[in-house]
Order: C-alpha cells, then sequence, then structure tokens
C-alpha cells in the first residue's frame, strides 16, 4: 500500500513552512505528500481567504514542480465548511489502495476532541510536528496511540503574515518557495 501523508490547510498561501515540513515528512514516512486543500475550515469561516481557485492553481503550480508532492481538491467536492473526519471518509472509498496518515500541527491536537466525528479521525495515524504557541502546551490527546510526534522543524511564520507583509509592501520572497513568489507576483496577489 502507498503511505501518503495528508497535509491540510488552506494553503494561501503555502510558505516555506509549509515547504520544510512537507519535505520533512516526505522523507522520514511517506511514499507521498498531498496537500489537501480545504476551500473551507470550519474555523475559518469569516476570515477573508484568497478564492479556491487561485489557491488550487497556485498550489499545483508549486507540486508539479516537486517529486511525490501531490495537490488534492477532494474537499471542493464536499459539503462546505470541510469536516476532516468527512474528508477522509471520501478519501478511503476513492483510494482504497492507499494508507492514509494526516500531518498537523501541536496546535490543532489541541481540541482536536471537538472537531466533528474527531474519533474517525484518531483512526489514522496523527503524525504531529512541533508549533510554538501557548496552545500547544496541553493536549488530553498526546498519549493517545494514533498520535505520532515528529521532530520536524519549528517554523514562525504563517500565511496570514504573509500576506499582511505584501499588503505593506515589504520584501517576502525569503518567506515562499520561488514559485509560488513568482505566481503572486505575476498575479498581483494580496495587494
Amino acid at each position: 500500500m502507498k503511505k501518503i501523508g495528508l497535509f491540510f490547510g488552506t494553503f494561501d498561501p503555502i510558505h516555506v513552512g509549509h515547504e520544510k515540513i512537507a519535505k520533512y515528512f516526505l522523507e522520514k514516512y511517506f511514499h507521498q505528500v498531498w496537500f489537501v486543500i480545504t476551500p473551507l475550515n470550519p474555523d475559518k469561516v469569516n476570515e477573508n481567504l484568497t478564492d479556491q481557485n487561485i489557491r488550487l492553481e497556485m498550489t499545483k503550480k508549486y507540486c508539479t514542480i516537486h517529486k511525490n508532492f501531490e495537490v488534492c481538491d477532494i474537499e471542493y467536492k464536499l459539503p462546505k465548511p470541510n469536516y476532516t473526519a468527512d474528508t477522509l471518509v471520501e478519501l478511503k472509498k476513492n483510494y482504497p489502495d492507499h494508507n492514509f496518515s494526516i500531518i498537523m500541527g501541536e496546535d490543532n491536537l489541541v481540541g482536536l476532541e471537538n472537531w466533528k466525528n474527531y474519533k474517525k479521525i484518531l483512526k489514522e495515524k496523527l503524525y504531529v510536528y512541533p508549533r510554538n504557541t501557548e496552545k500547544s502546551a496541553n493536549s488530553t490527546l498526546k498519549s493517545h496511540q494514533a498520535v505520532i510526534f515528529s521532530n520536524a522543524p519549528l517554523m514562525e511564520v504563517s500565511s496570514s503574515k504573509i500576506r499582511n507583509i505584501i499588503r505593506k509592501n515589504k520584501k517576502y520572497s525569503h518567506l515562499i518557495p520561488d514559485e509560488i513568489y513568482k505566481f503572486i507576483s505575476d498575479s498581483n496577489l494580496y495587494n
């Protein structure tokens, strides 16, 4: 069975943190890492996200030049807002020969028991990377058998910070992969 790491996110935009984390997990654990673009995260309903098709196009450009990175738009076909448990059901139905695991930040592990059908999520392996936030400090699920903590790099960058930097006309090329920088510049995105 092909081992697939599911890296969920809005990816608005993909940044060097996403890239380093995805490369780390690909090298250590998986045959492929799929960037699962979430059109509407239930926790971000009121955020002003970039159009989902632009985020999809940007992520496709990124994944096409990186071996064993794939873009996954399955959540585009599912009811909104998107819930991880529902996405897992659909992926398993569509790809029965794949073994899926979730890549998530430690901050998302906190409160996971409040997610829709979280027990279905815990039937898969959760590969958790460190996050430097107060939310990361405690989780009742830290010792759950499905949870695997990694030594992935600790990244201090976020997509929302990058969007703000771009709007202020400050330098940001060091925060995003080259192909994402080109896409943002060519599209005049976030200005």
